[in-house]
C-alpha cells in the first residue's frame, strides 16, 4: 500500500513502458511475420504455374464441362437444330438450310456386342441435295463438327458430344456418267463429292428385353 502511495505519474509511465514494451514488441514482430507470410503467398500463388494459374485452369475446366453438358443436352432434346447449327458451322457462308435435311431419330433396339446389354440407338439421317457437291474438306468438317459438338457448346478436343457417325456413302462428281456407263474414271478426280448417306447415331441402354 504504501508502495501504491508513493507512486506519481512518471513511476506510473515507467511502470506501464515496462509492461507495455514487451507486449507491443511481440504484436510487431507476430504483424511482421504474417506480412511476411502473405507476401511469400503472394508470390508463390503469383508465379509461373503458381495457385492462382492453378485455379484458373481448373475453372476453365469446370467451365466446359458445364457447356459439354448444356451441350449434351441440347443436342438430345433438339437434334435437328443440333445438326443444322453444326453442319452450318462447317460450311461457312455458301451452305443454307434448304441444301441438307437432317431427319427425326428413329430408335434401332439391339443388345450391346459381346453381352446381353439391351441397347437403343437413335439414328438421324441427313439428307442432302442430290445437284449440290461438296468437296472432301467439307465431309470432314461435317463430321468433326457433329462428333466434337465444339461448334454448340465451345467444347475442346477430347470432349466429344453424345453423336457418332453410323454411316457414310459419298460419290465423285467429276463425271456423272462414269458410273452409268461403266466407264474407267480418269487419273485424277475432282474435289466435288455428293453426299449419298450420312448417318449419325447416340446410343442409350434400354430396360425393356423386348
Amino acid at each position: 500500500m504504501n508502495f501504491l502511495r508513493n507512486l506519481d505519474l512518471y513511476k506510473v509511465i515507467v511502470l506501464l513502458s515496462l509492461v507495455l514494451l514487451p507486449a507491443g514488441y511481440w504484436y510487431i514482430t507476430t504483424l511482421d511475420q504474417q506480412i511476411e507470410a502473405c507476401n511469400r503467398a503472394v508470390t508463390e500463388a503469383t508465379k509461373s504455374g503458381g495457385q492462382l494459374e492453378q485455379i484458373g485452369q481448373y475453372q476453365r475446366r469446370v467451365e466446359i464441362v458445364a457447356q459439354n453438358r448444356r451441350s449434351a443436352s441440347d443436342a438430345i432434346k433438339e437434334p435437328r437444330t443440333y445438326f443444322e447449327g453444326q453442319i452450318l458451322a462447317a460450311g461457312g457462308s455458301g451452305l443454307k438450310t434448304t441444301d441438307f435435311s437432317p431427319a427425326e431419330p428413329k430408335i434401332e433396339k439391339g443388345t450391346l456386342p459381346g453381352s446381353k446389354q439391351p441397347i437403343a440407338d437413335h439414328v438421324v439421317d441427313i439428307s442432302w441435295k442430290r445437284e449440290r457437291d461438296v468437296p472432301l474438306e467439307f465431309v470432314y468438317a461435317v463430321m468433326w463438327n457433329c462428333e466434337s459438338g465444339a461448334q454448340a457448346g465451345g467444347a475442346q478436343a477430347g470432349q466429344p458430344s453424345v453423336w457418332k457417325l453410323r454411316s457414310l456413302t459419298i460419290t465423285n462428281n467429276t463425271d456423272k456418267n462414269l458410273v452409268s456407263a461403266k466407264k474407267t474414271p480418269p487419273p485424277e478426280l475432282e474435289d466435288r463429292w455428293v453426299i449419298d448417306e450420312m448417318k449419325f447415331a447416340r446410343r442409350e441402354p434400354r430396360k425393356d428385353k423386348d
